[in-house]
């Protein structure tokens, strides 16, 4: 863990970059490219059912690129055939807000079949070694006056390394407005919260 954070985390211009914790010895990743696309598409088709829900997810995407926590893939890397790329099926899961009524859920753990691994499977994870939530609150108690804050988008706030960001593309709709409109790639320009990097980074801060 203490090799990780020396070695694969920095901090640059103000933000810290992390690199994908991959298994020395894990299997080939696959693109996955085929079963992300097939299943954006069934997301898009159940979401055209419900149009106010589509604008919904296609404004949290757009958000996202805006924020610069997300990208375009150049059309000159789209077909690049070195280093590993990875695809990233996604979907909507429902809450119970008034404000955010929906949030997109990226499967790191998805299996193009049983015999291929998820970009989960060829990372490496981490036991927590985090603060203990009633340590925390203790010492809150011992001063006189107490502060609480909340940073926004906290866990997207740590930039992913540039090699690592063709393994976390995904697929999304050119126009969300037609629905038949063609898919385009985007990828992660920051560590994601559903995959083990997020986990093992967590787990190197001490707070």
């Amino acid at each position: 863990m203490l090799e990780y954070q020396n070695s694969s985390i920095t901090f640059k211009e103000n933000k810290y970059v992390a690199k994908l914790p991959w298994k020395p010895d894990h299997p080939e990743l696959p693109t996955n490219e085929y079963i992300a696309r097939r299943r954006t598409q069934n997301v898009i088709d159940r979401l055209a059912k419900d149009p106010d829900m589509l604008n919904l997810y296609d404004k949290i995407i757009k958000e996202q690129e805006m924020k610069d926590f997300i990208e375009k893939v150049p059309i000159t890397e789209i077909d690049r055939e070195h280093g590993r790329i990875h695809y990233i099926p996604h979907h909507p899961v429902k809450k119970d807000s008034n404000t955010t009524p929906i949030r997109i859920v990226y499967d790191c753990s998805c299996h193009g079949n049983p015999d291929l691994p998820s970009l989960n499977d060829c990372l490496s994870s981490a036991p927590p070694i985090l603060n203990k939530l009633t340590s925390i609150l203790t010492r809150f108690r011992l001063g006189k006056y107490g502060i609480t804050t909340d940073i926004e988008k906290a866990f997207l706030q740590v930039r992913l390394d540039n090699d690592d960001r063709d393994a976390t593309r995904f697929f999304w709709l050119s126009d969300s407005t037609d629905p038949t409109s063609e898919l385009i790639m985007y990828r992660f320009k920051v560590v994601l919260f559903w995959s083990n990097v997020f986990a093992v980074y967590f787990k190197t801060q001490h707070y």
